[in-house]
C-alpha cells in the first residue's frame, strides 16, 4: 500500500525536526521535503506533490496564508493542514476562506496528528477541539433568542449530511452513517453548495458556522 506523502513547512528547524521524528512513528505516512519559509515551499512544490502540507502562519519572506493561497491557485487539489500556535479567530478565518482542510496546533498529541492525517487524506476536513471550541464559543455570543431560520430550506437529510460534514466527515463515512451511496452524498452536498453558494467543503463549513444553518 502506498504511503501518504507529507512536506512540512516551518521556520524553525528544532520544531521540523521534533515533527518529523512524531510523523516517523506512522508506518502509513512517508516525509517527501521540508521548507522553512513560503518562498521555498513554493519552489519545492516544482518537483515534489505531496499528500498533505502541514503549514506554519508566521514565516519569513512569504508567510503560511500567502504561500497557502498561491500553492492553491496553482494546484487546487492540495491539501493543507495549518499547524501553528496561533488561536486566533482573525488567522483561523482567513485560513479557512483560503481553502486549507485543517488547522491543528502545534502541542497537539501524537493521536490527534494521526487523525487529522487521515481524516485530511482520505477527504474529511481536520480542526483541533480548541479550534471547533473557538468558533462555537463565537456563534453562541452572537445567537439571539429566536430560533435558527432555515432559509436555505434544507431537508432534513441535507441538514443531517451538512451536520455530519462540519464535523469533519469524509464523504464514505457519511455514506456509511447515513446508510446511502458515496454518490448519494455527493450529490446532496452539490445541492448544499449551490443553496449556500459555496465552492468547496472547507467554506461550506465556515458559512455553517458563521450562518448558524444548523444547530450545533
Amino acid at each position: 500500500m502506498s504511503k501518504i506523502s507529507l512536506i512540512i513547512v516551518d521556520d524553525h528547524k528544532i520544531f521540523r525536526d521534533g515533527l518529523k521524528l512524531l510523523l516517523s512513528r506512522f508506518p502509513n505516512v512517508e516525509l517527501i521535503g521540508e521548507a522553512s519559509d513560503g518562498a521555498e515551499f513554493l519552489d519545492l512544490l516544482e518537483n515534489k506533490k505531496p499528500d498533505i502540507v502541514f503549514m506554519d502562519i508566521n514565516m519569513p519572506k512569504i508567510n503560511g496564508l500567502e504561500a497557502t493561497k498561491l500553492a492553491l491557485k496553482r494546484y487546487p487539489d492540495l491539501k493543507i493542514i495549518i499547524l501553528t500556535t496561533f488561536l486566533e479567530e482573525e488567522y483561523i478565518e482567513q485560513m479557512i476562506t483560503a481553502g486549507v482542510e485543517g488547522y491543528m496546533l502545534k502541542n497537539s498529541e501524537l493521536d490527534e496528528f494521526d487523525k487529522a492525517i487521515n481524516r485530511v487524506f482520505y477527504g474529511g476536513n481536520y480542526f483541533s477541539e480548541e479550534i471547533v471550541g473557538m468558533i462555537l464559543s463565537n456563534i453562541k455570543r452572537l445567537r439571539t433568542q429566536k430560533k435558527i431560520s432555515n432559509k436555505h430550506n434544507f431537508t432534513p437529510r441535507e441538514t443531517e449530511i451538512l451536520r455530519l460534514i462540519c464535523k469533519g466527515l469524509s464523504n464514505e463515512q457519511i455514506a456509511e452513517s447515513t446508510f446511502v451511496s458515496v454518490k448519494t452524498i455527493e450529490k446532496h452536498k452539490s445541492i448544499l453548495f449551490q443553496k449556500t453558494n459555496t465552492q468547496n467543503t472547507v467554506n461550506l463549513v465556515i458559512y455553517a458556522f458563521k450562518n448558524e444553518l444548523i444547530d450545533f
